[in-house]
């Protein structure tokens, strides 16, 4: 009997999915494993098997279209069933689950406010003196001060053309005044055609289409320019998401701590040249270590030594894992993922190379696996090869330490009592506040710089 396949849920976090590529067609037997489809996740494009055995008898989400898990995407049976009412059935809840979306939330006007000067009187305080007084709403008349000699208030009829100046003030709505600025146009060039010749937000752009036509000739010409509207990709919701509750959720603080980089670049460097020539004498392409090699299983050996560091906050208590995963951030197109360096305190400096070098990969290729991106116990990001000598990051929750490194930076530094010229990288620790308290932090980043300063242990 023919029956919905739905949407799978591929990834911890994912509420929906992007059909990107259906990889059976219409009339293709399947059976339990077959990769049907590639679907975009919030993390990664990802492959959905097949449930049941049975023919393909139709696709209703067609390649392009987001739908939720759980939703209807094909349908499944044996071949030559009438599969009309099924079809008709799959396709109203597609369509009924797309409609139960949560619209837009329109945006709130501003409640009248009055804005009184704390000033004195104007008569008391001179020619110099400013009052204004503000109501809200979007087209509300704001009274603007331009001129201490009051004149007469000439009698604009409503909607009639003047030159927006009733008493010495100059009258435009907040929206008009906001524009204004934001498109740096002197306002008082511009011709009002508001109630009592007030200056309206179509008065601006007006003036922006056609800067001539204001009522005072102006030097200055200005470009309507084309603005741009991104649609939100289902990682960068996801992203926000977790940026949002993490940084909300966590009592944040920071330390920092610049260490000498000259023995990890030099210790680097002799690495480097050992792997070239093995891989000269075996005929073979050479594979070179980062310095962010060296960090991450830095890091992994301190981590060992405070493990207070690689721990979580679970609401009724703190958990302490047995185990160091290293997360390593990974830029791709339309946001950041994380894949994870399983037990890398465990693994030589060449194996966390490797590892490191095939997740980032993956990840940006998009086809990271569930287990590879999530569940991790500490993370790594590095900028530095942007310039960045320096950052704080949000924290990977529901860890409770990031560690952000800034690039290499060549200063005068003292060493041995005499000003020399060297080489430093500042590292900073987000840390969850619940979880790691100032001194363990301070302990933590305290082994790392033994660690990191003496890199001949990271590679024995």
């Amino acid at each position: 009997m023919a029956k919905i396949s739905e949407m799978t849920q591929l990834s911890p976090t994912m509420a929906e999915g992007l059909m990107v590529k259906w990889l059976k067609q219409v009339g293709d037997k399947l059976s339990p494993g077959d990769i049907i489809a590639e679907v975009e996740t919030d993390k990664a494009v990802m492959e959905m098997e097949a449930y049941d055995n049975g023919v393909l008898l139709a696709i209703i989400a067609k390649e392009g279209t987001k739908v939720k898990v759980g939703l209807p995407v094909a349908i499944v049976g044996k071949a030559g069933e009438d599969v009309t009412n099924l079809i008709a059935e799959a396709n109203a809840k597609l369509a009924a689950g797309a409609a139960s979306a949560p619209a837009p939330v329109a945006e709130k006007k501003a409640e009248p406010v009055e804005v009184k000067s704390p000033l004195p009187p104007a008569k008391a305080l001179g020619d110099e003196s400013r009052r204004v007084e503000a109501k809200g709403g979007d087209e509300a008349d704001t009274a603007i001060p331009v001129s201490s000699t009051p004149t007469p208030k000439p009698p604009f009829p409503k909607g009639g053309r003047g030159d927006s100046r009733t008493g010495g003030r100059l009258l435009a709505s907040p929206l008009a005044k906001s524009l204004a600025l934001d498109k740096g146009i002197d306002i008082s060039k511009v011709a009002g055609t508001g109630p009592e010749g007030r200056i309206t937000k179509a008065d601006i752009l007006n003036y922006i289409a056609n800067p001539k036509a204001g009522n005072t000739s102006s030097s200055r010409s200005f470009e309507v320019r084309e603005e741009k509207k991104i649609e939100i990709s289902g990682m960068r919701k996801v992203i926000a998401t977790r940026l949002h509750d993490a940084k909300n959720n966590i009592p944040h603080f920071y330390l920092n701590l610049e260490f000498d980089a000259e023995p990890v670049v030099k210790m680097r460097a002799m690495l480097n040249d050992d792997l070239k020539a093995a891989a000269e004498r075996k005929k073979e392409k050479a594979d070179t270590v980062s310095i962010n090699d060296f960090i991450v299983k830095a890091c992994s050996i301190a981590l060992a030594r405070v493990p207070e560091a690689n721990s979580s906050w679970r609401g009724d208590h703190i958990l302490e894992h047995g185990r160091i995963d290293i997360g390593i951030a990974v830029s791709v197109e339309g946001g950041l993922i994380t894949p994870y360096v399983r037990n890398a305190d465990r693994l030589s400096l060449i194996e966390v190379h490797s590892e490191i070098k095939v997740l980032a990969e993956k990840a940006r290729v998009r086809k990271l696996k569930p287990e590879e991106f999530s569940d991790g116990t500490f993370t790594i990001s590095n900028l530095g090869m942007f310039g960045i000598t320096s950052f704080s990051a949000i924290i990977n929750e529901p860890e409770a330490a990031l560690m952000a490194v800034g690039g290499l930076v060549e200063k005068a530094i003292v060493r041995n009592g005499a000003i020399v010229a060297g080489k430093t990288i500042t590292v900073t620790l987000s840390c969850d506040h619940r979880v790691v308290d100032g001194a363990v932090g301070a302990r933590f980043l305290s082994e790392f710089k033994e660690i990191i300063e003496h890199p001949y242990t990271i590679i024995r």
